[in-house]
Formats: C-alpha cells, sequence, structure tokens
C-alpha cells in the first residue's frame, strides 16, 4: 500500500495562530503537547498519540471536499469544551476518550458525554488500546463499565484506539512499535477486546488505527474488515487502507482546526450517521445469578432496559447434566418479571437482609463514592437501603465479607499491579474495614465462598488464553492465589455461584454466539472442559450469520478454538452479515439497515 504521510502532534508552537482562532470562534481548541502531564500523574494517549515523526504533509485546514458530515475527537487535553459552540459550527459527531489499558479514566469524559449529548451531536466513547498491560476482554470490560454506553439511536459504536506506543517524557511506554506483542497476540487482542464489545453492546467495534501500524503489527490481518474503520491520514485523501477493509467509515484528516481536537469526516450522508448509531441489535441482557427462592441454589436471571428502569426475570429452575450431540438443553421459563432500578445505574444482586434470599439492587458511579440502591423484594419502587461506599474509579463489588449473612459493599482497585480490595461490613456506617492485596490488576475481580465457611473472598478471572482461569484465595488475609483453575472458553461470560447447594461458589460461563444463551455450569473447583449442568435461558437477539463467499478483500474472523468435548460445543459470538457491495475509497459505506 502507498506510505501514509503523517505529522507529529502539533504542540503550543501554534500559539498565535489557537489565539487567533480562539477569539473569533469562542471554542476551546487543542493545547496537548508532548510530555503533558495527565490527571493525577498518569501517562495516557490518545487518537493520534503514537504518530510518529516523519516527514509533514500537507495538513488540510478545512474538510476535505465531497464529505459534508464532519465531527471531531477529543480527550481531557481539550477541557471546557462548549458544546453548544461545537454544535453551532457545524459538528454532527464526536468520539471521546473514557479510558485507557485498565489504569486511566478521562476526568473529562462525562462532562463531554453530557455536553455532546445535550446539543444534539452524535456521540460516542473510545478506550485506548495498551495490549502491554493486560487481555483484549478485560480492557473492553474496564471501558464499557465507564463508558454508559445506550442504544438510544444517538450512542456511536463503541471505538477501539490501537495504533503505536507514544512517547513519555522523551521514551516509549512500551515496546515500540507493536507492545511487545507478536503479530498473533496482537490479532488475538483485538478479536478479544471486539467480541466483548459485540457480547456486551451488540454492536460492532469503530476500530481507530491505520495501515502503517496496523499491517506490519497484525501481519496484514484481514480478520475485522466487519467492524467499522476509523483511518488516521493528515493529508488531502485517505493514502491507503489497513489490510481486511476496503472501505472508511470515519477519517481523521488533521489534528487541529477551528474546532476543539482532531478534525474528523464521515464517509456518508446524515442519515447514514443516523443509521450507524440505531444499533438494531441492541445490547444483550446483562446476566446475573442468585438465589431468588431461599433454597440454597443459584439460578439464572436476566437484566435487560425498559424505558428508565431495569427489567429483571429471574428463574429457579435449575440446568440438568449436558445433553449427547443432537439433543436439546432444557429451555428455562421466568418465574419473576418485574421492573426495578434506574437504567443510568448498574444492576447488582444481593442478600441485603440476612433472610437468605438475593434481591435487586443497582450501583451509581458518579461523584467521588459509589452509591447502592438496595430492595428487598422483587418489585418496583423506592429502595429499602441506600448506602455509599468506595471511590467511584474502582470496581464495585457486594459479598458477604464476614459471614454473618448479609451482603455489604466492597471494592477492588486495579491501578497498580495487584488488586487493592476495600470492604466494609456495614450497611448502616459504612467504612473500610478489611483490605488485602492480591491477584493481578490485569485480570478481572471476582468474589465468591471457595470453601463453603460463609464468608466471601477474592478471586481473579484471566479472560487471554484458550480457557480462563480462576485464581482464588480462602482468606481476607492471603497475599497469593490458594487455588488455580481453569473452565469454559475464553470467549463466553464468566460467573460464580453456588449450582447444587453445597455453599461453595464454583464457576459457570454463558455461551452466546446463537440465538439463545447456553449456560454452563461446573460444581466443584478441580476444572476441567466439561460442565455438570447445561441449559439454555434468554434470547442474545443475534440472526444466524450466513457466510459471505470468499473474496480477497474481505473474510471473516477465525475462530478459537473450541474447549472441551464436542459434544458441548462452543463458538465465538457471530458479527452481523457483511454487506455485499464493495464500495470503494471514496464511496459511501453500507451501513447496516433494521
Amino acid at each position: 500500500m502507498p506510505q501514509q504521510t503523517r505529522t507529529h502532534r502539533v504542540a503550543p508552537t501554534l500559539a498565535a495562530v489557537t489565539a487567533l482562532a480562539t477569539a473569533v470562534l469562542g471554542l476551546t481548541l487543542s493545547t496537548r503537547a508532548a510530555g503533558e502531564p495527565a490527571p493525577g500523574g498518569l501517562t495516557d494517549g490518545w487518537a493520534g498519540a503514537g504518530m510518529p515523526e516523519g516527514p509533514a504533509g500537507r495538513m488540510l485546514l478545512a474538510a476535505p471536499g465531497g464529505y459534508p458530515v464532519t465531527g471531531i475527537d477529543v480527550s481531557h487535553y481539550q477541557p471546557d469544551i462548549d458544546w453548544k459552540k461545537v454544535a453551532d459550527k457545524g459538528a454532527k459527531f464526536a468520539y471521546a476518550k473514557v479510558t485507557e489499558g485498565t489504569h486511566y479514566v478521562d476526568d473529562q469524559y462525562r462532562k463531554n458525554l453530557s455536553g455532546a449529548k445535550r446539543n444534539g451531536v452524535y456521540f460516542g466513547a473510545y478506550h485506548f488500546a495498551r495490549p502491554d498491560r493486560s487481555g483484549g476482554r478485560t480492557q473492553a470490560d474496564y471501558f464499557l463499565d465507564r463508558a454508559q454506553y445506550t442504544n438510544d439511536g444517538r450512542t456511536l459504536p463503541p471505538m477501539l484506539d490501537i495504533e503505536w506506543p507514544y512517547k513519555w517524557d522523551g521514551k516509549y511506554v512500551a515496546d515500540h512499535p507493536c507492545w511487545g506483542r507478536s503479530k498473533s497476540e496482537l490479532v488475538k487482542w483485538i478479536r478479544d477486546f471486539t467480541e466483548r464489545v459485540r457480547e456486551r453492546t451488540g454492536s460492532a467495534t469503530m476500530i481507530y488505527t491505520n495501515p502503517n501500524w496496523w499491517n506490519p503489527c497484525t501481519g496484514r490481518s484481514t480478520s475485522f474488515g466487519r467492524h467499522y474503520l476509523f483511518v488516521s491520514s493528515y493529508t488531502d485523501k485517505v493514502m491507503g487502507l489497513p489490510a481486511g477493509w476496503d472501505h472508511w467509515t470515519l477519517w481523521q484528516y488533521a489534528n487541529h482546526g477551528k474546532l476543539p481536537g482532531d478534525q474528523n469526516v464521515f464517509n456518508g450522508s446524515l442519515s447514514d450517521l443516523a443509521a450507524l448509531a440505531s444499533n438494531p441489535l441492541g445490547p444483550m441482557p446483562k446476566l446475573v445469578v442468585g438465589d431468588w427462592d431461599g433454597d440454597g441454589t443459584m439460578t439464572a436471571g436476566l437484566v435487560t432496559p425498559a424505558g428508565e428502569h431495569w427489567r429483571w426475570r429471574l428463574t429457579n429452575q435449575r440446568g440438568t447434566a449436558p445433553v449427547a450431540t443432537g439433543g436439546t438443553d432444557p429451555l428455562l421459563t421466568p418465574d419473576l418479571d418485574f421492573e426495578y432500578g434506574d437504567v443510568e445505574k448498574a444492576p447488582i444482586v444481593g442478600d441485603w437482609d440476612g433472610n437468605r434470599t438475593w434481591t435487586p439492587g443497582t450501583v451509581d458511579s458518579e461523584g467521588k463514592r459509589h452509591d447502592y440502591y438496595l430492595a428487598n423484594g422483587f418489585r418496583p419502587g423506592p429502595a429499602d437501603v441506600h448506602v455509599g461506599f468506595g471511590d467511584v474509579e474502582d470496581v464495585p463489588l457486594v459479598g458477604d465479607w464476614d459471614g454473618n449473612g448479609t451482603f455489604t459493599p466492597g471494592t477492588a482497585d486495579a491501578d497498580g499491579k495487584r488488586h487493592d480490595w476495600k470492604f466494609t461490613n456495614s450497611l448502616t456506617d459504612p467504612k473500610t474495614e478489611v483490605k488485602v492485596t492480591v491477584g493481578d490488576a490485569g485480570k478481572t475481580p471476582v468474589v465468591g465462598d471457595w470453601d463453603g465457611n460463609g464468608t466471601y473472598t477474592p478471586g481473579t478471572v484471566d479472560n487471554d488464553g484458550e480457557r480462563h482461569d480462576y485464581y482464588l484465595v480462602n482468606s481476607l488475609t492471603a497475599t497469593t492465589a490458594e487455588i488455580h483453575l481453569g473452565f469454559g472458553g475464553v470467549y463466553t461470560v464468566p460467573l460464580v455461584g453456588d449450582w447444587d447447594g453445597d455453599r461453595k461458589s464454583t464457576p459457570g460461563v454463558v455461551d452466546a454466539s446463537g440465538t439463545t444463551m447456553r449456560w454452563l455450569q461446573l460444581n466443584s473447583l478441580v476444572g476441567g472442559d466439561l460442565p455438570d449442568l447445561a441449559f439454555r435461558y434468554g434470547e442474545t437477539g443475534i440472526l444466524p450469520d450466513p457466510q459471505p463467499s470468499p473474496s480477497p478483500s474481505a473474510s471473516t474472523s477465525p475462530s478459537p478454538a473450541p474447549v472441551g468435548d464436542p459434544a458441548v460445543p462452543m463458538s465465538p459470538r457471530p458479527m452481523s452479515p457483511p454487506p455485499s457491495a464493495k464500495p470503494g475509497l471514496n464511496r459511501l459505506p453500507i451501513v447496516p439497515k433494521v
């Protein structure tokens, strides 16, 4: 492919131009400078941060002709944006950074989200990839937990920024240019991230990259052409695309201009942009497990938006031993169907009053702390308990930390190399009563009663490799894992619960690759490939995926190797069918319709 001419990120040497433009437009322009510290002293990148020094091409000062739908991408480097003026000056869409790795949250994201949407700007969130730090699924969860994605017809697909490592204080933050990873490792990392986005939102991923990074670092992978491409090319036309794509959706053509942040155009009309934001599949249901009837055994639940509230569909039925090949697992039905909780808050479940029955709750992650709104029954209405606990940047958890039968809040901090856990044993006067540091911060935190003594303790789940790996401890003083087991294909959704009433929490997974969700559960901590129980519960909203005819310009993502016996098939969640037409670089993209 032709070489893409690149320019380095513009620093304050443009101060005079910036001052004049600010006076004329009344807008906050990019003031980002190399080596400028991020909030809290953390390093963080942006869309284009890794752009190498090179011969300066002609940077466009206005949007390229033929693309009337313009937009921007921003981060905390453009503070206090006046979104009304942004909209008045013609921006129709925007992306804003929300996270990087599992160590950084952009402190301007919430203001950018509310400001853009309040002024009618289509809005999307992006994550700066750090393949050097942790796995793709782990970072996708960290990103989505903070992005507040909603299928409201105004939210653009979640975006992955995958490019060169950037420099901080004159040094690269990771091995350059490919983050110290092999080509196959990077392809797997991107696949894990995009599959997790699909599982949780129903959406394909907007991938921000360019051919000069993508082709050498992924080995010219063609596995992602069914995702949307956000290409960076600081030239008067797009000079080639990464392998696997034959058209682009968004083009970042300059890193400064009349609007704040980077300057972009959309490859289509305003109605095409609306279709891009429609996400007809919608998010998959959130999965919960709990003891809804107090019989000591945990069963499945689904939580979906219903207007402004969550709709809870919980079943008291249990699975059976997996059927032989060709058979059908039992299809379970809800026993409870009700609404509770604001959809802007995350759903949780637990036993808040010690009566052995698990009931709903929600967690609000705005402000300086987590706020819990807990109900002691299955019904609409106000919360029975409201309690605040834990730094809002940490992962909220609930469990029985002292064995008294009542669940209380906790958090897990992933800023360092290991998780820092903090727990309170009170719902009336919540103070940190237990602290423990254990578990690799690059793995997903979980809690459960692993030894059946009535007390919940920490664990982590590794979402890399071919299966989920669990690292668990049986005390609140341990510093290293005491139990290690593996269960479930890594592309499945991991869960933990007491599936057989023996009081011990064990792994389970949900395979959401077909039209219905298949739940697979293990009743021991020995591990293995074969589940003890299996059933189907909940629809995914995904239609069967017809395979396209092979062509040089498009291919499907290779399936991960199945885990376990052929009698327990597992397969990755399919993507939406690709468009039949193959537009060229300057033709309109095909946007999926309902």
